[in-house]
């Protein structure tokens, strides 16, 4: 009887697969609908006309919810541009807390149920929801549906804009950085970096060295969801939109979420801009100022272009001499001075339970938690953490999986647990890569690209990559009225 017990389950989820797989490629072609009002689906597909406008999707009988969204970027003049994509949101927490969306896009499908791990974790499905419930499809003129689950669906037009929500967000992002998104005042920006320094002798989470200073690792609490970008490299619109994105400003505002930025967020890669140094010192006043708001909740790792040496150079241009020479000439020499203090004291690891994250490559050498923690000690360590690369047939001295496995080792950390670097973009279309080279639970994430910026931050207890398309806010933030904010 044992042998025969699990049948009727196995073959359940044989046929919800075998009804998406039919479901995908076009068996039953459906009718069209004008929706006007909730609908019950049956077991054909329905095709709903693209007409801009969000849909409500009912999973069972009021079990479960979600809103599907046309998604929009705010263009250089202010206004929301209508991309092809839609996003699938949980409407009873998108952008008020964090959490994450499923993206559709031309030409694919999507099979919402509560099989897939990664949705689970998004939208807390109740049991009612079969492990593939619904089908949607993104064809060329129509959003076609169908039901799969034994409890039914239904869909109807959805009137909530979610957009209000996020402006709102805006007047509060420029309340905290108490003014504009420009270029701080010389004698302004001294004293604000100065206090960034004085909190960072004694930074929250960092575990003291040998010397009794705030050593090479930065260990985050369980409690704070991590927000972690990389190489934002002077996009300033960039980190903007992560902050008014999700619920990761309310995060930091209540203190249960840590922005952790990792490494490089000067020094411009775009064709072009690479001698331009203004936007750099416009994203660092504005990192500071984020640090000196939220102490506890904004943190920076150290990378390679976090130096003024001679060898950071960009297509034969020497930007770490031109920042050094940028900052001495319009902010003067005790500044200049002052921002070489705050790469001294910076951190070159982060850990939580289930991720550690660096700037550049695992540590090829033997690794330990103590020399991580001292790594004022190891100087070799540190060439490991913010320039080296994953190894190939032509960098043979690069780092691999077995490196990855003796750092999670090394900080008592499952092997499922998430290995983020920046540094090495695969290309430059993209913003986050997952299970690079093969390597499972390796990830890349590159937040410069001018187009969309790649996050990744823990939902459900899932680390979980997101992408947004960068919005050009700089203009929105500096026109809001603060008067009548």
């Amino acid at each position: 009887m044992r042998y025969f017990s699990g049948w009727p389950s196995k073959l359940s989820k044989l046929l919800a697969r075998l009804r998406a797989f039919a479901a995908r490629f076009g068996f039953g072609w459906g009718h069209h609908l004008k929706l006007g009002d909730a609908y019950r689906l049956g077991t054909s597909k329905v095709r709903v006309p693209i007409e801009g406008l969000a849909i409500e999707v009912t999973l069972g009988l009021g079990d479960k919810r979600l809103h599907l969204y046309p998604e929009t970027r705010i263009g250089p003049g202010g206004k929301p541009i209508m991309l092809d994509s839609y996003l699938v949101v949980d409407p009873r927490t998108h952008l008020q807390r964090i959490g994450g969306f499923l993206r559709l896009t031309p030409k694919s499908w999507l099979a919402i149920g509560s099989g897939d791990p990664l949705q689970q974790a998004l939208f807390e499905f109740p049991p009612a929801v079969d492990e593939q419930h619904l089908v949607v499809i993104y064809g060329r003129d129509s959003l076609a549906f169908r039901n799969l689950g034994d409890a039914g669906s239904s869909i109807a037009p959805v009137i909530d804009d979610p957009r209000s929500r996020r402006a709102e967000k805006f007047r509060r992002l420029r309340a905290v950085l108490g003014g504009p998104v420009e270029l701080l005042p010389r004698a302004d920006a001294l004293s604000l970096i100065e206090d960034v320094n004085r909190l960072m002798r004694e930074e929250a989470y960092r575990v003291l060295d040998d010397r009794g200073l705030p050593g090479g690792l930065l260990s985050l609490p369980e409690r704070l969801a991590p927000i972690l970008v990389a190489d934002l490299h002077a996009q300033v619109d960039n980190l903007l939109t992560v902050l008014t994105q999700n619920a990761f400003l309310d995060g930091l505002e209540d203190g249960t979420a840590a922005l952790v930025i990792l490494g490089d967020a000067v020094h411009s890669e775009e064709d072009g801009r690479l001698r331009e140094m203004e936007s750099s010192m416009i994203l660092m006043d504005l990192i500071f100022r984020l640090k000196q708001r939220f102490p506890g909740q904004v943190f920076y790792v150290r990378g390679n272009h976090d130096s003024f040496s001679e060898d950071i150079a960009k297509a034969g241009i020497p930007q770490g001499l031109l920042w050094a020479k940028e900052l001495g000439e319009r902010r003067g020499n005790a500044y200049l001075k002052a921002m070489g203090e705050f790469y001294a004291l910076l951190p070159y690891v982060v850990v939580a339970q289930d991720f550690v994250a660096c700037h550049a490559a695992a540590p090829t050498m033997k690794v330990s938690r103590e020399m991580l923690v001292n790594i004022h000690r190891h100087p070799k360590l540190i060439l490991d953490l913010i320039n080296n690369r994953l190894r190939k047939a032509n960098r043979p001295q690069g780092y691999g999986r077995g490196d990855i496995k003796r750092l999670r080792r090394a900080l008592d950390l499952d092997p499922s647990a998430a290995f983020i670097v920046g540094h090495t973009p695969l290309d430059r279309e993209h913003t986050l890569w997952l299970d690079v080279d093969g390597i499972d639970h390796h990830h890349v994430l590159f937040s410069a690209n001018p187009d969309q910026v790649g996050v990744f931050t823990r939902v459900g207890g899932m680390m979980v990559p997101l992408i947004y398309p960068v919005d050009s806010l700089t203009p929105v933030l500096n026109g809001i009225d603060v008067e009548g904010a």
